[in-house]
Order: structure tokens, then sequence, then C-alpha cells
């Protein structure tokens, strides 16, 4: 590592030492990789590098990158035969000018920046307007600043080349919109820049590794084809501010911007001041959320925000104009006003724009998530809401939602999730209006996604079973796809159209979120079990039919004849059945029964709190089921294997390779006699869960694992 010296040449003061890398045998990297970034100008940018080829600055120091962004004015030609002109390999490696030309298609100067920020090699990116001119003394200056500052960012000073004579309206008030930046008047100390005044676009410079700290330039809010927004320094400068980066000003970098004559008329400064309006309502959607300003985020918001646009403007034409006339003030002060109303003109034109569509990040879908009315919303929301733009909704579908979150560029960027739709309120009325929103959401190019968790409607007969599954299949038979938990989503349903769009996912675990597990002895004690050697079977009865139960207590009775028959020392059998009924006559025949056999025993009043000490007592759960594909409760099963208990379950979608490898124990159930022998072979297994399974069940990772494929899932059904 050497460090070089140098004298500026208009200047016979010494200039401070300044540290450069050098290693020998390699060639040494610039310090600043100035990015010039250009469209359509090609003798406005050759001037702009010729007048950095004239810096005073050692050539070794920097580099130029100039990014062009698509144009057709054969401005990558004239560039390569410039730069091709001034190379000379006489010349020493160390003095040899470091410029090359490189493509950006994609048009906007957030995208040309970016291209260029990739490329460079420099410690320093220095931002030059293709339009500007620089001084002679420009990199030295900055270079030198960042020496003695020890900045993150420095802005530099700049002037007005008039190409024209300047208009007697144009007061000094109005310069900055030529570009024009002297922020602390004649004074040409160097100084800190001041909370809310943001550099030049013009000529600017940013540390590279704070500017990838803080995030690159944001493509919404900088100038576009059809599209001369300008905000981009602002929110950077915003940005850098909150990672408590030190920004500085040197007026002795200097740079001139050209004003021509065309921009020398009224109808210009008007037109920036209108999408300097835009703009403004564009950062507050696109950039970080912002306490003084937030984003309107409903259509009653945006609403308000709009009327009183429309009040500023009606009261700046009928009001302030009249008095600025009335008062004889300056035209100048008339320009002002009259550039006030563009941009409040500009802030109402965006703001009617998201009437028509919210701003959404392309690449994540905003996801409207529906769910029954129930005391607790889905677990899964709690890691949804942090990944995608997420609204959760009750029953019902704003309609406003939908038509902000409508096909954009025919393709769709809004998905309404409803979950288990066989559970939502079923009177006529509400029905209707559910109906009514889906064929809205599919008439706007909106995804329409339902999760079908299973329910009680699937197992039980009777009129409000078949309004459920009524209302189930309509849902299900809109929606563009079907997120069930299985592993055979093939087999769910018996029609070839559900079948096709049914994507299958793991139904998430719950260890960790369960209430305590009260211990087996104690909990034993507590419903006058204390026989030795037991073994408990524990079946939920409010999830199945009187037919199902009663299948499984023959099942039950004839393992408990065999066993006692066989064991020497007979196992004693023991089967809970817990849960409120669904009638009262299912209520009194089972109550006969437990009468008759003391292993059987009924618990009508059980409630969800009671969940811990059922689970605790016993050593299995039993879901005795008819052979229809349709039926299940996962949520049962996975929690008992949460439990660390045995899950006897039948051999249907829902079940088959859903549980634990170790935890399951599978019937076929059109066959009594396979009941049998799943209950039996519970007796002779232990379930202790390997270290997968208990990471399966874990109710934090599987959760956000559910999460992570739902977000999959939308992103496939969207994009793709």
């Amino acid at each position: 590592m050497t460090l070089h010296q140098y004298h500026s040449p208009n200047t016979d003061a010494h200039i401070q030492s300044i540290a450069v890398y050098h290693s020998q045998g390699r060639p040494q990297l610039p310090r600043l990789s100035i990015i010039l970034c250009t469209y359509n100008r090609r003798n406005l940018v050759l001037s702009a590098l010729s007048s950095l080829h004239r810096q005073t600055l050692p050539p070794h120091l920097y580099e130029v990158i100039v990014v062009d962004n698509g144009s057709n004015d054969g401005t990558i030609e004239a560039i390569q035969n410039y730069l091709q002109s001034l190379y000379d390999k006489c010349t020493p490696a160390e003095k040899r000018w470091q410029a090359r030309c490189i493509s950006e298609p994609q048009n906007g100067l957030a995208y040309a920046r970016n291209t260029g920020l990739a490329h460079a090699r420099g410690e320093i990116a220095v931002f030059m307007d293709d339009d500007s001119i620089a001084d002679a003394n420009l990199l030295e200056s900055l270079l030198l600043a960042y020496h003695e500052t020890n900045a993150d960012a420095i802005g530099g000073r700049v002037d007005i080349r008039w190409e024209g004579d300047r208009p007697y309206w144009l007061s000094d008030e109005l310069l900055d919109v030529l570009g024009y930046f002297s922020p602390f008047g004649f004074e040409q100390k160097r100084l800190p820049m001041p909370p809310g005044l943001a550099f030049s676009n013009c000529c600017f410079s940013v540390k590279i590794k704070s500017l990838r700290k803080v995030g690159l330039f944001s493509p919404y809010i900088s100038k576009r084809l059809h599209s001369p927004t300008n905000l981009d320094v602002e929110e950077l400068c915003q940005r850098l501010r909150q990672h408590d980066c030190q920004l500085w000003y040197e007026p002795q970098a200097l740079v001139f911007h050209r004003a021509p004559i065309v921009r020398l008329q009224k109808a210009f400064f008007l037109g920036r001041a209108y999408w300097q309006g835009r703009a403004e309502i564009l950062a507050r959607y696109a950039c970080q959320p912002r306490a003084d300003a937030p984003a309107p985020s409903t259509t009653r918001q945006i609403l308000l925000a709009a009327f009183m646009e429309c009040l500023n403007i009606l009261n700046m034409a009928y009001i302030q104009r009249p008095l600025i006339v009335l008062a004889h003030k300056p035209t100048s002060e008339y320009m002002m006003a009259a550039m006030e109303r563009a941009r409040a003109a500009g802030r109402l034109r965006q703001l009617i724009q998201a009437l028509y569509h919210a701003p959404a990040e392309i690449t994540l879908p905003s996801v409207l998530f529906v769910y029954p009315n129930k005391e607790e919303q889905p677990r899964v929301l709690d890691y949804l809401k942090d990944e995608v733009p997420l609204v959760t909704k009750k029953r019902a579908i704003p309609l406003n939602w939908l038509w902000r979150h409508r096909a954009y560029q025919q393709r769709s960027i809004g998905v309404v999730h409803i979950y288990q739709p066989g559970a939502f309120k079923r009177s006529w009325l509400a029905r209707r209006r559910l109906l009514f929103s889906l064929w809205v959401a599919r008439l706007l190019g909106i995804t329409i996604v339902a999760t079908d968790a299973g329910g009680w409607w699937h197992n039980f007969p009777g009129r409000r079973a078949r309004k459920c599954l009524e209302i189930e299949h309509t849902l299900l038979s809109r929606s563009n796809a079907i997120q069930a938990f299985t592993r055979q989503p093939q087999d769910l349903y018996a029609e070839k159209e559900l079948r096709q769009r049914t994507y299958g996912l793991s139904y998430p675990g719950s260890r960790g979120a369960n209430p305590p597990l009260i211990l087996q002895e104690q909990a034993r004690k507590q419903l006058g079990l204390t026989e030795p050697n037991t073994f408990i079977y524990l079946c939920h009865t409010h999830l199945h039919t009187e037919s199902e139960v009663l299948q499984l207590i023959q099942g039950f009775q004839e393992v408990q004849q065999e066993m006692a028959n066989r064991e020497p020392e007979p196992l004693q059998l023991h089967l809970l059945l817990a849960g409120p009924p669904v009638t009262k006559r299912f209520t009194r025949k089972l109550k006969r029964i437990a009468y008759v056999d003391e292993h059987i025993h009924v618990y009508p009043q059980a409630r969800e709190a009671d969940l811990p000490l059922y689970m605790g007592a016993c050593n299995a759960v039993i879901f005795p089921h008819r052979a229809n594909i349709s039926v299940g409760n996962l949520h049962a099963a996975i929690q008992a294997a949460s439990y660390d208990r045995l899950v006897i379950a039948p051999t249907l979608p829902r079940y088959q390779g859903m549980l634990p490898l170790h935890a399951g124990i599978y019937y076929q159930p059109e066959s009594p006699s396979s009941l049998s022998e799943a209950l039996q072979a519970a007796t002779r297994r232990h379930y202790h869960p390997t270290t997968d399974e208990l990471q399966s069940l874990d109710s934090v990772i599987s959760w956000r694992r559910y999460a992570q494929e739902l977000i999959d899932l939308y992103k496939k059904l969207i994009f793709h």
C-alpha cells in the first residue's frame, strides 16, 4: 500500500494526502465510480464525458461508466468512437483513462443507475446527469471531502448554464426546477446537510457500501420514458438518514446544468410541478412508510384525500389567485401559485389512479383471506401477514378490494382465499352476497383459492349438514384452485373437475401450542380408572355418527374378549367416548351401552378445555369412519399425534400418509374386522416420536412451512 500526494493545478495550496489502495502486480482499483446515465442525448453525453476527461484527479483514481438506457440515436456508437479516440497504447496504465459504456434496455433512470452500480469497482459512486458539465475540480473536491469528513454521502453544488435569455418571471426561488442547487447561498463552506434537505439530482455521491445497506434506487418514483417523476434522490436521502448515515454538502464540487431554451417556458415549469405531485403520492405507496404522510389504503381514505385536494385546487384558483392579482404581486409569485395548482392536480390525478388499481408488488400477489365467523382466526394468518400484502375479512368479500386488485395487463395480481367454505353462514341472503362477490372476482380476473379442511357436515345426515355440503360444493366449484390437507388429492372428490384443481398440502402440527397435558396417572385418577395394566382408547363422539360409534363399540368388545382369552394376565381395555352428542337419541343409546359394559365410558358433557384430561388418560385415539372418501377431521388426528398419542385412522384421502410414520395405525373403513385388528395392534405399539417427527409437529415450524407453501401456491397460480 502506497500513499499518493498530488496538487491541484488551479491552486498553490497543498492538497492533503489521500490514501489510495495499490497492490503490486495487479491493476489498482479506482476510488470513485462516476455513473453517467443517458437516453437519446448523444451530443450532450459526449460533452459530459469531455468534461470528466479534463478532471484534475489522476485517472487511476476514478472510472467512468456510461449506461445507455435503450437509446436509438446512435449514442453507444458515438461514445465508443470517442473513447477509442482517447486510447493510446503508449500511455502508462496509471495515466490511462478508465471509461466504458454498458447498456440497460429496461427504460427508467433507476434501472440504469442500479445497472451502473452492479458494474462499479470503486468505493464511492458519483451520479451525474447527461446534460451536465463537470467542473475540472469536481472529483478532486469530492474525494478530499470524503477523506476529511468520513461522510457516507456528499452532494455538490449545481449552477445553471444558460442557453437562452432568462425570462423575466423566472425568480431565484424557481431555479431549482432547472437543477440549480446552492442551499446555503453564497456560503462557500463545507457543511453537513440539514434534516429535510436532499441532494440535487444532477450531482451527488454515495459510498457504495452505504447505498447497498439502505437499498438501491426505486423505479416507481424515478424518471421514465412517459413518467418524468423525480423523487428518487429525495427518497434515498431519507433512507440514508434513517440508517444514521452522514450527509454533507461540498460547494467546491461544482457542475453546470444546461438550461436550454425549450425549458425556459412556463409550460415546462408547470409540467414539472404536475409530475412532482404525482411522484409524492407514488412515494407513499412504493417507498418506506412515512408517519407524516401515510399512504391512503382504503377506498374511503383515497376518496377523502382526493376530496381535500379538490378543495385545495378550488381554494388556490378562486381565492388565492384573485388575491395575488388584486395585491399586484410580482409575476414570479403568480407563477409559483400556478405551479402549486399543477402540483395539487398531479396529486389528485395519482389518487384517482389509485382507485383503479392498488399499487402492488408484481412479484407478490395481494391476498384477501376470508374465513368463517369464528372466535379465533386461522393461525396461518400470523405467518402470512409478514410475507404478502394481506387483508382479512369474516365472511364478507369487499367489492372495492376486488375492483382495486383486478387483473393488471391481463395478469392477475390478487387472490381471494376462502378458508373452510362449508362453515360459512348459510342464510339465503348471505349466500347470495358471497356468490355474487365471487362472480365479480372471476369477472375481474382475480384468482380464487378455497381451503377444504373438512368438517362435521361430511359425516352427519340431516338438513343442516346438507346445507353445509351444498354451499361448500358451490364455493369449491367457483374456485380456481382447491387446497386440501391430503397426500391423495386425486382421490378426494368424486367429480373429476374438482380433482384436477386440488393441491394437497401437509396439515401443520400443534406441538407447543396445545394446552399442557395432564400426567397419565393423575388424569386416570380423575376419571376413576386406577386399575393396573390398563390400555385406554379415546373417541371424539361429536365427530362421528351413531352407526360409526356402534361399530367401534362392537369392534372394541371383540378385541376385549379376545385379549381376555389369550393373555395370562389380561390387559384391561377401556373406551372413552368424549364429546357432546348430536342428538338425544344418540346419547340414550350410548348411556344404555355404558350401563351394560363397565369398560365403556360416556362423557357427553366433555368440552374443549377438558382435552388435556382425556388425552392424558388415553393411549390411542380412534376415528371410526365409514368408507366415505370426503370424511375426516385431520385437525383432531394431528392434535392427538402432537400429544404423542397413537392415532387409529381409516385409509381415506384425508388421513392416508398425513400422520407421522410411527404414530398412525390404519384400517380399511369398509371392513369391521380391519378396525378390530387395528385396535389390537395399538396395544402392542408404544409411540415415541423421532426428531424429524417432533419437528414436523412443532407448531411454529409447521405453520411457517404451511404459510410458505401457500405463498408458493399463490405464485404458481398467478405467475405460471
